[in-house]
């Protein structure tokens, strides 16, 4: 059984090839960050898989986003899709759509490869890994079709590190069952959008404030030891709130949980 015990004491070579698949053909990943160890914590390496990505040019994320296949696509009529997607679609009965469902997905995968210049990319497995059904994933992508397009390069950055954290999970036999019912709570409060032409993650609006400091103890909870704030998007006392939120949720809980500081 592959450890992180085992990930830190591999070479580099080694180590890139037992993370191969946990960003979809793209191995520069793993090999960016082999120098990065050894990792304390799985976070850590997560972080670190996350941070490579970050750093990476306009053209790398690009190529990453376009190394994904498309929902119930022709790679995946054509049996080309990786065993990790494979097992993914699989999981949310992709494989199974019926004659109405594959011609609408086909159509939004057109749609959307037409506005964005790359294919639709969702986490298909939920946040709780037993697979979101065909509608869910339908009216997801209805919905982030109306996005601006450098609002769902983002989204579908995020939902990339998603997917690669459900994989590493998998590959070191890990289950977080309380963060995955944490996650559950959040993407359902993250449907409630302000805006049609772009989703706003609703418990940083002033209308759900209140929600914040729940969802803060929550992840504190369930194992969060690293935050990370966007400021790129919302305002000063947003991100003010939520940071002292998570400072007054740490100190309650007794357990440090470090700030990142995404200025991008």
């Amino acid at each position: 059984m592959t450890t992180l015990a085992s990930l830190n004491s591999l070479d580099d070579a080694a180590f890139a090839a037992a993370l191969n698949g946990i960003y979809e053909h793209s191995p520069w990943i793993a090999e960016r960050a082999a120098s990065r160890r050894p990792f304390a914590t799985l976070a850590a390496l997560k972080l670190a898989l996350q941070e490579v990505v970050d750093a990476a040019s306009e053209d790398e994320r690009l190529a990453l986003l376009r190394a994904h296949p498309e929902l119930a696509g022709k790679a995946a009529i054509a049996g080309e899709l990786t065993e990790e997607s494979t097992g993914e679609q699989a999981a949310s009965g992709l494989n199974q759509c019926s004659a109405g469902e594959y011609a609408c997905l086909q159509q939004l995968n057109g749609e959307y490869n037409d506005k964005f210049g790359f294919p639709f990319i969702l986490a298909v497995k939920g946040p709780t890994g037993r697979g979101l059904t065909r509608s869910a994933i339908i009216d997801t992508f209805a919905r982030r079709l109306k996005n601006a397009r450098a609002g769902e390069l983002a989204e579908a950055l995020r939902q990339v590190h998603r997917i690669a954290e459900i994989r590493l999970n998998v590959l070191l036999d890990v289950v977080p069952s309380m963060g995955a019912q944490v996650m559950d709570w959040c993407e359902t409060i993250g449907e409630w959008s302000d805006a049609e032409t772009g989703l706003t993650c609703a418990y940083l609006t002033p209308a759900h404030r209140r929600t914040a400091a729940r969802i803060v103890n929550w992840m504190i909870d369930a194992g969060m030891d690293v935050a990370r704030l966007n400021l790129s998007h919302g305002s000063q006392e947003d991100h003010r709130e939520i940071y002292h939120h998570i400072r007054r949720a740490s100190d309650e809980s007794g357990r440090a949980v470090g700030v990142l500081l995404d200025l991008q």
